[in-house]
């Protein structure tokens, strides 16, 4: 279970952090400052959903695995998408999309979410 939270919790502070950049970056960017705001609100939106996610992942509730899993598909689409214009940031992002599909379905995960399941 560590792995997938671990690589949650990285993501949401690059999102967190991406969007201070863009909330300083506003105060300078004249009349693009309004969308930059605004894609900060949106990563700041993610940020809380990737948290839930990785502390519902951590609690071992039944919602956090679905979620996290379709955050992480949108991940992938965005890689491939900036594959060809940024080779190490699309890999990052196929890298840690890929690191949590897969640590949710390890064995001792499955079988931690099961015993869960069951109580």
């Amino acid at each position: 279970m560590l792995i997938p939270v671990i690589v949650l919790l990285l993501q949401a502070l690059v999102l967190a952090g991406t969007a201070v950049s863009f909330i300083v970056t506003a105060f300078s960017a004249g009349s693009l400052a309004t969308s930059l705001i605004g894609l900060a609100v949106m990563f700041l939106i993610f940020t809380a959903g990737l948290l839930a996610a990785a502390r519902g992942s951590w609690r071992l509730h039944r919602w956090a695995r679905p979620a996290a899993i379709a955050f992480e598909l949108l991940v992938i689409v965005f890689g491939f998408s900036t594959i060809g214009g940024s080779l190490w940031f699309g890999l990052a992002c196929l890298i840690t999309a890929i690191a949590v599909i897969l640590g949710y379905f390890t064995p001792p995960v499955v079988d931690a979410y099961n015993r869960a399941l069951a109580d």
